[in-house]
């Protein structure tokens, strides 16, 4: 999916996200009047009850009576404490694994923030902070009347962005976040804000309060059950109304968001220059990348052997090493990028306006940094870490691994940077597929005839341009399915889109045209694939054949399995998850029913289990995972006359991990291709 280009001016997103807030305040005035309108009420009702009626009852209904004041009084009392609870919340913005900074602390980057400053002619923060992300932000914190009070930014730096950066690439990365201190946007972007987790607090946010009025509509006694009920009706009538309101506020603040963005850019190409900039975003993305997708989950896996590296920037780096070896383009502070990586990818038909994006596309902001081609005449080509005493990055670093190790009762052992490049290079020696052949394997094979593949005599070397270029396009009409069928169920919202470079809306998306192109597509692809086992199936000796032949065989019987595992769970999980997201008015019929269907559930998945053991015996490991996954499949665990949440979430948990061990399997079975084909075709 490609994001249609932001248009239009600041001034004007501004005027019209202050129309939105207004609204909002009007409206919420209205319901703080209603709350009060509502109070008073009540007052009056329980004044003549406790005057006129309660003298006149008799026996039970002198309780009766008493209950009814109570309940009207404490309905009127619970809802206007909902109504006015936000005006009195504080939002704090907390993350463990910041570590502020001083000018005494790091004097080269406090420095460089001054000159920063004085430049932009733009207030210094109030706290700056170091993390290990990559990624820079202003952060303040909030309450209601913040939305007419001034609110002071801090700066949240992730040391990160130092990695295979200079110092003027860092400085670009800076000016952006102050080009936000002194927009005039902010004011209305810091009211906005607010506005943001006020609307957000009154829909979603389940507190003590919530918790009380919970108890108090599943109360014992039927008359003070039903004020409950009441005021829990009222405050779910006024969430529905807001759950608009939101949208309405959301949508204007987003699209002032991507607008600022830009004239932040500008204000890091004025400070920085453009190349600078250019540069710096291009290496962001890559450096997040390789971040949140690969070291991260090097870190879990190590952590799984209870072990963790002594330095997070180390590691970081050690992975970029890695990815270069796997075709990844160099990451060096001396290295000046000028364009953001081209991964390959084919381009999507669909092109649509995000509206509920905070920032623009990438592309759309380097071309415009591009068009600005402002040059700065300090250049400061050193290395951006030279900003940074060693001693704080490591303090930053063991912030963030003594969070991630909180929870933990035995604490993992810290091992030397070196130690775990030699564990993220082995795991790609084991696991990394062939360059080459990544693209053809690395990947969901489509279904083929595999016994007339088996026969087939392929001659030619099938692995071309046309293939990958073939996969690539089916990658990418698959996501664009997704995103077509999501505009038209109205989970995207989409007034108008472009598809293949023509006009649509939600109504007329081309839902069937693009799946006959998919449908066509996925056909070639999988007369390439067929090929390609052809052609490895008649290569090297009579030992070689079989193997691979094998590989494709179970590649196949998984996939097979796996389809018809689903299509027995699809119709059980469809019907658990609507009784589940409304468990609260379930009757008891419907609550045997959902305590059967899970049964049902737990029963063919344990077939499944059993299948898969029995097809291919190999594909549940011989270790822990596999022996537990092995022993649950083999008793039952719920029953059909009760239901107990931690068995249902028990037996959800060894769903997805029988998923995994099965994705596993196959991958493995197609890396062993990959690598004969590698080793016969490229080096044989």
């Amino acid at each position: 999916m490609i994001m249609a280009r932001e248009h239009g001016s600041i001034k004007g997103a501004v005027v019209n996200e202050t129309f939105r807030v207004v609204l909002f305040l009007v409206y919420y005035l209205a319901l703080i009047c209603l709350g009060i309108a509502i109070l008073v009420a009540a007052f009056y009702v329980a004044k003549f009850l406790g005057e006129e009626v309660l003298p006149n009852a008799k026996g039970r209904g002198v309780i009766g009576v008493i209950v009814v004041i109570a309940g009207v009084l404490s309905l009127a009392g619970v809802f206007g404490i909902y109504l006015i609870k936000p005006l009195f919340s504080f939002t704090k913005s907390t993350n463990e694994e910041r570590v502020e900074v001083k000018e005494g602390d790091c004097p080269k980057l406090l420095g460089l923030i001054r000159r920063l400053s004085e430049r932009t002619g733009f207030r210094m923060p109030r706290h700056v902070y170091l993390t290990t992300d990559v990624n820079a932000c202003v952060f303040y914190n909030t309450g209601f009347w913040s939305i007419f009070l001034p609110v002071r930014k801090n700066l949240e730096i992730g040391l990160g962005i130092f990695n295979a950066t200079t110092i003027q690439e860092v400085k670009a990365v800076l000016a952006h976040e102050f080009g936000h201190f002194g927009q005039s946007s902010m004011k209305v972007g810091s009211a906005v804000s607010v506005t943001n987790k006020v609307l957000y607090n009154l829909i979603y946010t389940d507190d003590f309060f919530d918790n009380a009025l919970y108890s108090w509509r599943n109360a014992e006694w039927y008359l003070w059950r039903l004020f409950g009920m009441l005021a829990y009706g009222m405050t779910m009538l006024v969430k529905l109304m807001t759950i608009h309101v939101f949208a309405f506020v959301q949508i204007g603040e987003r699209r002032l968001s991507r607008l600022m963005e830009f004239g932040a850019d500008e204000v890091a190409c004025r400070c920085a220059g453009s190349d600078a900039f250019v540069s710096a975003m291009c290496k962001i993305k890559l450096l997040d990348a390789c971040d949140m997708d690969w070291l991260r989950s090097f870190l879990r896996k190590y952590l799984n052997e209870n072990k963790l590296p002594d330095n997070y920037f180390k590691a970081h780096d050690a992975v970029v090493k890695a990815l270069s070896k796997e075709g990844w383009p160099t990451l060096s502070h001396d290295v000046q990028l000028k364009n953001d990586y081209d991964f390959g990818v084919a381009e999507s038909r669909v092109e649509i306006k995000d509206v509920w994006s905070t920032h623009p596309e990438l592309a759309d902001r380097l071309a415009c940094a591009r068009e600005l081609a402002l040059a700065c005449g300090d250049e400061e080509s050193d290395p951006a870490w030279t900003l940074i005493p060693e001693e704080l990055a490591q303090k930053v670093s063991d912030r963030f691994f003594q969070c991630c190790v909180a929870d933990m009762d035995k604490k993992p052992e810290i091992v030397s940077s070196t130690e775990f490049q030699a564990f993220v290079d082995k795991w790609y020696a084991e696991n990394g597929f062939p360059l080459e052949f990544s693209s053809f394997f690395a990947r969901s094979l489509e279904k083929f005839d595999l016994q007339k593949a088996f026969e087939a005599d392929v001659k030619e070397n099938p692995f071309t341009a046309e293939y990958r270029r073939l996969v690539g396009e089916l990658n990418m009409a698959k996501s664009d399915m997704e995103t077509l069928e999501q505009v038209a169920s109205g989970e995207i919202e989409a007034k108008k889109f472009l598809y293949n470079g023509t006009a649509y809306t939600k109504k007329t998306a081309p839902v069937a045209q693009h799946r006959e192109y998919l449908e066509g597509l996925a056909a070639a692809v999988a007369k390439c694939d067929s090929a390609a086992c052809s052609y490895l199936t008649h290569i090297g000796n009579d030992a070689d054949r079989s193997r691979v032949k094998t590989m494709y065989g179970n590649i196949m019987s998984m996939k097979m399995l796996c389809s018809q595992l689903s299509e027995r769970l699809l119709p059980h999980e469809e019907f658990i998850d609507r009784c589940l997201a409304n468990c609260e008015n379930l009757s008891a019929d419907k609550y045997h029913e959902l305590c059967a269907r899970i049964v049902a559930h737990e029963k063919e998945f344990r077939q499944g289990v059993a299948e898969v053991q029995r097809t291919l015996p190999d594909a549940i490991p011989d270790d822990e995972s596999g022996r537990r996954m092995l022993e649950y499949a083999s008793k039952s665990h719920n029953c059909e006359s009760d239901f107990a949440l931690e068995s249902f979430q028990e037996l959800q948990d060894y769903r997805n991990a029988f998923g995994s061990m099965c994705g596993d399997y196959s991958l493995r079975c197609k890396l062993a291709i990959a690598r004969f084909a590698d080793a016969r075709i490229n080096k044989g």
